[in-house]
């Protein structure tokens, strides 16, 4: 019975943890750049059940498998693609394929599918929290405020080249979140050579909201169930305590 309440206690903490993943996703729906968080359950090792044998039969007999409850595996990245914002923003970049941008910050490089950018008084290009945004020879810049970006990321300003944005591949497995839209990498990442720029939009989160909420709404109904289990177990041990000890 103990481990009945064990069990139920796990489902709860996985719904929590759940919950609050779904708050984080709803939460950014309006970020740009942000790629929706996927919390999945994942089961402990089950136990196998065995009955010791009587006097006609000492071998043990097999009742059967046991769970011992659930937990929430690695939360993981939908790499489905957001919709495309028109800004008309010469600052503002949209991938119209995988990849993503890299800036600098003080504790290396980051990476980040937020294209809401904008120029600093020296007419370099850096991300909405101040960081770099980096091009193949560096930060980008300085640009005058007519600079063009092609889709290949090749950076324009009065005719003249001025750098090609660094744009690269990291497989969904190997980001790590670091704020609402800017992620670190496990794994050294690949210079893309297919992805594709367009200037002048961003990339909506690609969070879908009614999903979201059809997936809460399962959380709670599956938090209050192992509550209630809870609650009924512990009135059983404590009939077992109180009423049957007595007998």
């Amino acid at each position: 019975m103990i481990r009945g309440l064990y069990t139920s206690a796990t489902a709860m903490l996985a719904a929590q943890t759940q919950s609050e993943v779904i708050g984080d996703n709803v939460a950014n729906v309006k970020t740009p750049g942000y790629k929706e968080q996927l919390a999945s359950n994942i089961s402990f090792p089950a136990m196998l059940i065995e009955r010791m044998g009587g006097n006609s039969s000492p071998d043990p007999v097999q009742i059967g498998w046991l769970g011992t409850g659930v937990g929430v595996d690695r939360a993981a990245l939908s790499n489905a693609q957001g919709s495309l914002e028109t800004t008309d923003l010469k600052t503002d970049l949209a991938f119209t394929s995988p990849g993503y941008f890299v800036v600098q910050t003080p504790v290396g490089d980051r990476y980040t599918r937020n294209g809401h950018f904008q120029l600093d008084a020296n007419g370099m290009l850096q991300s909405p929290d101040g960081y770099a945004l980096q091009g193949e020879k560096g930060s980008i810049g300085p640009l005058s405020s007519e600079f063009v970006v092609k889709a290949d990321g090749t950076v324009m300003d009065q005719g003249q080249k001025i750098d090609r944005l660094r744009l690269v591949d990291i497989p969904e497995d190997a980001l790590k979140r670091e704020g609402q839209s800017l992620y670190s990498a496990s794994q050294p990442v690949q210079v893309s050579t297919t992805a594709q720029v367009l200037q002048g939009s961003i990339e909506a989160s690609n969070v879908d909201l009614s999903g979201q909420m059809v997936q809460m709404m399962t959380v709670m109904k599956a938090y209050e169930a192992n509550q209630k289990v809870i609650q009924i177990q512990d009135e059983m041990l404590g009939k077992a305590v109180n009423e049957v000890g007595k007998i």
